[in-house]
């Protein structure tokens, strides 16, 4: 059976106080355009990624993760390997 490549994404986002103009749709879709037009930045694990998202903002990752279902799913959802090794 060939192994298959997967790939997630998940677009963070900080807005301050005095950011004067509301995020809006429109500018989410255009940041995203730019962002795919890019050479991407590739990690082996979300682990690796979160380090670099905590290098560059300014609100702690811990904040990111106690907010976020998909950041708390990615991070601490078991995996079918981890079953098949606890049964070795």
């Amino acid at each position: 059976m060939k192994e298959r490549r997967q790939a997630s994404v998940i677009v963070l986002r900080e807005a301050h106080p005095g950011y004067i103009m509301p995020v809006g749709v429109w500018q989410v879709r255009e940041n995203v355009r730019n962002a795919v037009q890019q050479r991407p930045l590739k990690y082996n694990t979300i682990k690796e990624a979160l380090e670099r998202v905590s290098s560059k903002f300014e609100i702690p990752l811990k904040n990111w993760i106690e907010k976020s279902t998909l950041l708390q799913k990615a991070l601490f959802q078991k995996r079918i390997t981890d079953y098949l090794q606890a049964k070795n």
